[in-house]
Formats: structure tokens, sequence, C-alpha cells
């Protein structure tokens, strides 16, 4: 593939240089010819003379050599081309000459013939690098012309960008695969796709990507779209998440909730998507703010639908009691576990649900008062959290805890689910270290719940 590459460019580099045309002359003359296992190089030059024409016409094809090389191949060659009609570091002779009358003396033609392997191994390491640089840009773009034609908008996007980024990387032959070009190319394919979100219902939202360009303005096919929203972290953190979208053959697809520490209500962004790693490659290649335009371009086509996800468990219909716990089975006075509880539950948005702290020994004993404060529910929490370990080291106190959450139904005595989780706290005492367990069991426990609202 790297010789076929190579073999390409060349073509193209041999194809851009210029020299007379002959109209009476042999045929190779006037088209280079392109025997198996060789390349060939037709110089041609005026002189008052043959011999001065001769000359020109040798500096010619040892310039169109060095073109192909990527140095410098006058100054080396020149001299020895001259006087012998060779050249043996390249294994290259000269093997045709004509000579023909011309307004101004004398022109001159002359055919250079290298075989082919060692001209490959004459290319200078950076030109072939940028050969095949420029070979795998012109590879990609074709791809994104495929994907384009296929209304596959988005994959001919990072195509284009994949090209972007190895422009960035070094130099390449051709003028329409600068960075600046690609850029542009990209911002144009960018802007061109168009993304409608329709109604939500609850956090279901129906998307569809569409070409904007065009007199149809076709369906985005097997399009990619960000969905980014915001969700609770387990130390009950905002913090922002994402998942990938794909579209159908009619260009449409949905976001629906899948993630339990989602917010409960709140925007979720739509965006093409464009890969991270692709994005921190290109930033890292390019000088700064370059790529400023395209991320700006990409913000600006970036479409957001509210959501307002609904409780399973009604806020209305269930109340939440939090017992804890030390270390000896009695109950604590303190209340680490449940203001953890709260303020996870508060972050992620499930507002409305009534949390008290609840009193008993055993979890019968906690389900019995909570009836008995708030009869007439449709559902009881029970949250019972207690430290069950402790060590000592270092200068540092550990402990361990145990929480039990548990759903009952208005007047049943049988949990209709039941969940558990273990938490450790660091302090420097063990008062310090039982407080941040249970704060920790207690932000564990609340993310559970979630997965049940």
């Amino acid at each position: 593939m790297r010789r076929l590459i190579l073999a390409a460019s060349i073509a193209l580099v041999l194809a851009s240089c210029t020299t007379f045309t002959s109209t009476e002359g042999p045929e190779w003359t006037r088209e280079v010819p392109h025997p198996a296992g060789y390349e060939v190089f037709v110089g041609s030059g005026v002189g008052a003379d043959e011999q001065e024409a001769r000359a020109a016409s040798y500096r010619n094809a040892l310039e169109q050599v060095g073109a192909a090389l990527g140095y410098d191949a006058v100054s080396p060659y020149y001299r020895e081309m001259l006087s012998l009609d060779r050249i043996a570091a390249l294994d290259a002779s000269v093997t045709s000459t004509y000579a023909s009358p011309d307004d101004e003396g004398v022109a001159y033609f002359a055919m250079l013939q290298i075989p082919e392997e060692r001209f490959l191994e004459s290319i200078s390491e950076e030109y072939s690098e940028a050969i095949e640089r420029t070979g795998e840009i012109g590879n990609l773009l074709s791809q994104a012309m495929d994907s384009y034609r296929a209304n596959e908008d988005t994959r001919t996007l990072e195509l284009v960008l994949e090209a972007l980024d190895l422009s960035l990387s070094g130099t390449v032959n051709d003028e329409s695969y600068t960075p600046e070009q690609l850029l542009g190319l990209a911002m144009r394919y960018l802007g061109s796709i168009g993304i409608e979100v329709g109604d939500a219902d609850g956090t279901t939202i129906p998307l569809r990507l569409k070409r904007l360009v065009g007199f149809f303005h076709p369906n985005v096919v097997n399009g990619l779209v960000r969905a980014q929203y915001t969700m609770v972290s387990g130390d009950g953190d905002l913090l922002d998440a994402y998942v990938i979208l794909r579209t159908d053959r009619r260009g449409r697809t949905e976001y629906a909730r899948t993630n339990p520490y989602m917010i409960r209500k709140g925007t979720v962004r739509f965006s093409v998507n464009v890969p991270d790693d692709l994005v921190e490659s290109i930033v890292s290649k390019a000088p700064e703010g370059f790529f400023d335009p395209f991320l700006d371009l990409l913000e600006e086509c970036t479409v957001e639908a509210a959501y307002e996800a609904g409780d399973r468990l009604g806020a209305a219909t269930a109340v939440i009691a939090v017992a804890e716990y030390g270390y000896d089975g009695l109950q604590l006075a303190q209340t680490s576990c449940m203001d953890a509880f709260s303020a996870y539950l508060a972050a992620a948005g499930a507002e409305g649900l009534e949390i008290v702290r609840g009193s008993g020994e055993e979890e019968t004993d906690v389900l019995e008062w909570l009836r008995s404060q708030h009869p007439g529910m449709e559902s009881y929490i029970l949250l019972r959290a207690g430290i069950t370990d402790s060590v000592s080291g270092n200068g540092r106190d550990h402990a361990r805890s145990e929480a039990m959450l548990s759903i009952y139904p208005g007047d049943g005595d049988e949990p209709v689910l039941t969940r558990s989780v273990y938490a450790v706290g660091a302090g420097s005492d063990p008062s310090e270290a039982t407080e941040a367990s249970l704060e920790r069991a207690g932000e564990a426990a609340a993310g559970m719940l979630l997965s049940e609202l």
C-alpha cells in the first residue's frame, strides 16, 4: 500500500513538471513513457548550439528528479551525468536523446531512466513521509466523499477531521490538503448538518438529523449524535456525562434515560458527535486558536431539550425514615447518613420526598414507628445504616459501615425491594471516621434509591 501511495504521488509530481514538447521527434519527446520497473524523466532545453542545449536538457531532467526525490539532484549529479550520461548512485542512465533546430538555435531532449527500486530507496525520509501523508489524506477524502454520497454526513465529517489531523502532522505535497483548506471543508460539512428535536415525553426525546443543503434535504443515515446531560457523582457532586446515539435509515433516533444518577429535571444538549481524542489531537498539533472556529460552530449547532422525569414512587404517597447505629448497635443521635442521603437526592432533583429521622433498634421497630407517624402512605422506605467494624493505625482511624435500603408497601410487612451497600470512611479519630463512613453510606444509598424512582 505504501508503495502504491508513493507511486501515485510521484506521478502527480512528474505530471506537474513543465518541459518543452516536440512536434516532429520521437513519441517519448511528447509523452513520457512508463516502462515496467523504471521511473522515466524527459528533460528538455534550448541553446545556441547542440552542446549548450544538451546541458540545459540534462539540468532540466535533474530538476525533475530532485522534485520527485525531495532534495537537490542538480548539484551532486549534474557534472557526472553531463560527462558520462549516467548517475552511478542512482543506477540511472540516459537512454535516448533527440535534437532538432529551434528558433533560438537547437532544442534538445534527453530521456533518463532510473530503476524503480533504486529510485524509491533514494527518496528522502522527510519527502517520503510527505508523499505517503499526502496519499493517505487523499484516501481519507475519497472515503469521505463516498460517505457523503451515502448520506452518512457525520462519518464524512469525522473522515475530513482525520485528514486535517494528518495534515497537521507534517508536510504535504498538495496545496488543497493544507490544514486551512481542510478546516474550511470540515466546517462546511458541519454547518450542513441539522438536528431537529421533538417534544420530550418525560426523559424520552425524539431526534432527527438531516442535511441542510441540497434540493431534497436528505436524512442523515447512521448519524452519530452526542447527548450530554448532568448527573450526580458518587460523592454527590454534579458532573457532565453523555451517551452517543445513532440515527436509522430515516435519520431518526431518540434519547431515553438509562442512567439512574441523571438529575430528575434539566436539559439535554444534542450535538454532532466529534470524538474527543480526535479533537485533542488536532488542538495539540495546531497553532493556538486555529481550531476555535470549528469548536464555536459546533457549539452554535448544538440544540437543547428540557425534560422532567416522573417518579415511580410518588413523592406525595411515600415517606423515608433514616436510622443510624454505632458499633454497639445502639441508635446514634447524629444524622450524618441522613444529611448526606438528603443532599444527594436534592442534588439529583428528586424533590418533594419527605425524609425523617427514624426511631427503633430493629427494622420492624422503625417500620412500625414510621407507620404510626405517617399513616395511610402507599410506600414506606427505610434506610438503616450502622458501623460494623473499625481499625486504627498510622495516626488514622477507619470505620466500615453497612446500609440497608428497604421499600415496603403501605399495608404489607414484607419489603418489595431490599438493597444493601458497604462504605468505609477515615478520620483523625474514631468519631470522625464514623461520621465519614455514614456519610458515604448515605450517598451510596441515595444512588440506589434513584434507580428505583
